[in-house]
């Protein structure tokens, strides 16, 4: 309840829009254990929605979310470590969180997770692995995934074709 009476306050849904009292009744929920809360206020803090733009606040409030399970913080969480925003970048904590988010089903994640196999960026460069990944976003609809693959696919056959007209010659 504290987190809809927040949510109504933010959009202004039944009453007028008060970041002020959004806030107040958000963070009674997150501080609860609520994630969904938890990351709504990562998302606050991250962008500067009625709070100031805090990145290491983002960063405690993901990370409160993303141990609960709660995949769209895992994914915020390894975005974070990526960038180095609100934290040191380290990209073996992002791909920590990054697959947890995959293993969920989080296609934004699991495309990253391909663009990391595929670039070699925290893990052994592993082209088998960033195809399984950008396949799996992929089937999901996520149109940078499809393009990655199709990428990989093409990339695949002409490197194929070369190694092959090379040793026939």
């Amino acid at each position: 309840a504290q987190c809809d009476l927040g949510v109504m306050y933010y959009e202004g849904n039944g009453v007028p829009q008060d970041y002020s009292q959004a806030i107040i009744w958000l963070r009674k929920a997150a501080e609860q254990g609520h994630a969904p809360t938890q990351y709504n206020f990562g998302i606050m803090y991250e962008n500067g929605y009625g709070v100031q733009q805090d990145y290491t606040q983002a960063v405690m409030w993901y990370k409160k979310a993303a141990e609960q399970g709660f995949a769209d913080a895992q994914y915020n969480l390894g975005v974070m470590y990526f960038e180095g925003y609100g934290v040191q970048q380290d990209y073996s904590q992002a791909i920590i969180w990054f697959r947890k988010a995959a293993k969920q089903g989080n296609a934004n994640a699991q495309n990253n997770l391909g663009v990391m196999y595929q670039n070699g960026t925290g893990v052994q460069q592993d082209y088998s692995q960033a195809i399984i990944w950008y396949r799996k976003a992929a089937e999901q609809g996520l149109a940078n995934a499809q393009s990655n693959l199709a990428l990989m696919y093409d990339w695949t056959r002409r490197r194929t074709r070369l190694f092959s007209s090379y040793y026939m010659a």
